[in-house]
């Protein structure tokens, strides 16, 4: 959430004493119109907190949550527990990858490859189109009936943290992909990107929806796509709103091992270490890696800013800031020095760009990674573990940051540590070192 959208709700919140209500009923309604005239943005955009990070800093602070319940009317209410948001926390790492062989259709199809895969809408298609939907939902047969944009129609839920019940009348839904198989029907919510958690409004509106519609089961899936990996996750509703489990989730790596073969002595011996850090580029605090080679292969006219990075990915304006620091940090971005707001691709970035394959992709992310004096370091050190990250001390981390970038203290460096450890992580998932 940008620093104007925060600004704009302590308006809405101030002006229509709206903390007041909610104390006493535990919600409040409010009106698109009220958002546009005290809040001075566009509604929708005020109203769009996709995840928990991205919610304005009054919501954070409060505990509150915001759903649509009619065309320009809005419920704002306590949500404590957070039961508006499903949290992956760690569960993206803990899922084993199965390489999956595709169906010999997707061979013969030249105008979508796994290696040009640029919009969630791709990413589905191309599932489809090599039979892994059919895989996951085991379903013989899936067709594609429902897509787009559509206006509910009328059904009521229960507010996580009372019993006040809410009509919720003719809001605008939005389903990726929805698919009929012989024993259901198929929801999916798609995204490029890992995310830690996502509104559970995104498969609960269109699921209410068409519950009404059929008497087949509706089941929701959450679909991510990232750096060659889909995820997909498999989710079954309670009775009551925020009342969401996952009863199944795998990845799956098309066509692809996607570990990397490494010698670690003779990357080192071949790639040149650089003299120091750089003072003027921050040390990254993005921890994500695949989140990062995703700005890069998607990187475009609407994805070159770090307001369109925060919005797509749906981070606050800090995250998406970090995230291309650290995609300029290994040299595959650079600001723009007519705006400082945007960043260019690089060489390299261009090259990773061109990668058809994830092997490709992180082989060029271990290479800039290794002529950095810190992570070449850290690897060195991860190396000397027996390459398992948990063996490798913070404090270590720490101190090899503190020797290599000056300008930052004990307290700063062991932050920084944090970052590095993560990545030690996603190297020894993604690299067989041989």
């Amino acid at each position: 959430m940008t620093t104007k959208m925060n600004k704009a709700w302590n308006q809405v919140f101030q002006t229509l004493n709206l903390l007041d209500t909610i104390e006493a009923n535990g919600y409040v309604e409010i009106s698109a119109t009220n958002l546009k005239e005290i809040g001075g943005r566009e509604p929708r955009l005020l109203a769009k907190h996709d995840t928990i990070q991205s919610r304005p800093e009054i919501f954070k602070k409060q505990h509150l949550s915001i759903l649509p319940i009619k065309n320009g009317e809005y419920v704002i209410y306590k949500d404590g527990e957070i039961k508006s948001y499903f949290q992956y926390k760690n569960i993206f790492d803990e899922v084993p990858w199965e390489l999956y062989d595709p169906s010999p259709e997707s061979d013969t199809i030249e105008t979508l490859q796994i290696g040009s895969i640029s919009s969630e809408f791709q990413a589905i298609d191309y599932a489809n189109i090599a039979s892994l939907l059919k895989k996951f939902t085991n379903e013989s047969y899936l067709h594609l009936t429902i897509r787009g944009r559509l206006h509910s129609g009328i059904f009521s839920l229960h507010l996580p943290e009372s019993n006040t019940q809410i009509v919720v009348d003719g809001v605008q839904i939005e389903v990726d992909s929805g698919y009929e198989g012989q024993n259901g029907i198929y929801l999916i919510e798609a995204k490029i990107g890992k995310r830690d958690d996502f509104h559970i409004r995104q498969l609960y509106y269109p699921w209410k929806e068409w519950s009404e519609k059929t008497n087949k089961p509706i089941i929701p899936i959450f679909f991510v796509y990232s750096n060659g990996i889909f995820y997909l996750s498999k989710f079954k509703f309670g009775k009551r709103f925020g009342d969401l489990e996952i009863t199944e989730l795998r990845s799956f790596s098309i066509n692809e091992d996607p570990k990397l073969d490494v010698n670690l002595e003779e990357y080192i011996n071949s790639v040149p270490v650089d003299a120091f850090e750089h003072e003027s580029i921050p040390f990254p605090q993005a921890n994500d890696v695949d989140k990062i080679i995703d700005i890069i292969t998607l990187y475009g006219e609407d994805l070159k800013t770090k307001d369109q990075i925060s919005e797509y990915f749906d981070f606050d304006e800090r995250q998406g800031d970090y995230y291309a620091n650290a995609a300029v940090y290994l040299d595959f971005l650079q600001r723009d020095r007519n705006n400082t707001s945007s960043f260019l691709l690089t060489d390299y970035g261009k090259e990773i760009k061109r990668c058809s394959n994830r092997r490709c992709r992180n082989r060029l992310f271990i290479i800039q990674l290794l002529k950095r004096p810190s992570f070449r370091s850290a690897i060195q050190l991860l190396s000397e573990s027996g390459f398992n990250p948990k063996d490798i001390d913070s404090t270590d981390l720490a101190r090899i940051i503190k020797e290599n970038n000056p300008r930052y203290n004990l307290v700063t460096s062991k932050r920084r540590a944090s970052t590095v450890k993560a990545w030690m992580k996603w190297i020894s998932v993604n690299v067989n070192f041989v």
